[in-house]
């Protein structure tokens, strides 16, 4: 079984409409599944890590994913060549940006490339509150390529129970000032934009967990 994990319904909406989705449970999270692809569990988790968390783990131990894929916007951190807002991402390797353990941040967690072998590589950071101010910014700069809030929790609990994790990330804003406007303006094009990769993409994937 492969978990694909949005956080919010706004971020699910395009992929659920593409896959013809229908809801099956709707507590602790909403769940939906597919017809077209019974193999595949569609979540959205609820935003932050302690949502996103709690979903991995439920979907690991009680629908038995084998693999977990994470998808949904993300900030740009770095002004890197050819970023920019609409461009999809494969995440290399994820890092929790506003926790530490006695002074020491927990190390970065790998993901997966299987999926999107095609798009640009980027490290992703996560914090529970959205950056929308320069000091921030720059901090989590230090750290990775794009900011979310949730990735670092899915990718830690899919560590921890071995499953494999995947993540497609959207850019819908420059995690600035003046960029909550931003993102809210972008987020359903960024959303159809990952809905589509993922459905043209999926059923290779798919194939190849099997095989696995």
């Amino acid at each position: 079984m492969i978990a694909l994990i949005f956080a919010t319904l706004t971020e699910a909406r395009p992929f659920l409409g593409l896959s013809r989705a229908e809801i099956r449970e709707v507590h602790p999270f909403a769940v939906y599944h597919t017809a077209l692809r019974p193999r595949l569990r569609i979540a959205v988790s609820g935003m932050g890590k302690v949502s996103a968390a709690a979903a991995c783990q439920a979907l690991i131990l009680t629908h038995q994913a084998g693999q977990v894929v994470n998808a949904g916007a993300c900030g740009l951190l770095n002004d890197l060549p050819g970023m920019s807002v609409g461009q999809l991402l494969r995440i290399t390797t994820v890092q929790e940006g506003d926790h530490e353990v006695f002074g020491k941040r927990p190390p970065p967690v790998a993901c997966g490339t299987r999926l999107a072998a095609d798009l640009p590589p980027a490290r992703l950071v996560t914090c529970d509150r959205p950056i929308f101010d320069r000091r921030r910014r720059a901090a989590c700069a230090k750290l990775g390529d794009v900011v979310d809030m949730e990735g670092a929790a899915i990718a830690r609990v899919a560590d921890l129970y071995r499953v494999p994790c995947e993540m497609i990330k959207g850019i819908s804003d420059n995690a600035g000032p003046m960029d909550r406007k931003t993102l809210l303006r972008n987020l359903d094009r960024v959303s159809g934009l990952i809905a589509a990769y993922l459905w043209q993409n999926m059923d290779g994937f798919i194939r190849d967990s099997v095989k696995r």
